[in-house]
């Protein structure tokens, strides 16, 4: 398995072994790293830097916060219901 990497500094962050880019704003990027979904929230969060690869990325900005993304909950379905609607 792929180790996680942030390498992060006064004014900007980097990231490796990027496996999606879902979404990103001036406050907003959501990522996968090795498939595992994280959200990094902060203010003009600019994307400077991707690799060849498109495994590596370079964010600058003002950050607030690297979390893990909050999953939503799977709608837990019922054999004989699905069977009789």
């Amino acid at each position: 398995m792929s180790k996680l990497l942030f390498s992060i500094y006064d004014d900007y962050l980097i990231i490796d072994n990027i496996t999606l880019i879902k979404e990103f704003s001036d406050t907003l990027f959501k990522v996968n790293i090795n498939d595992i979904p994280y959200e990094i929230t902060g203010e003009n969060l600019v994307l400077t830097d991707v690799t060849n690869d498109n495994k590596t990325i370079k964010i600058s900005g003002n950050f607030i916060s690297v979390r893990l993304e909050k999953n939503q909950p799977k709608e837990k379905t019922n054999f004989i219901k699905k069977l009789f609607s």
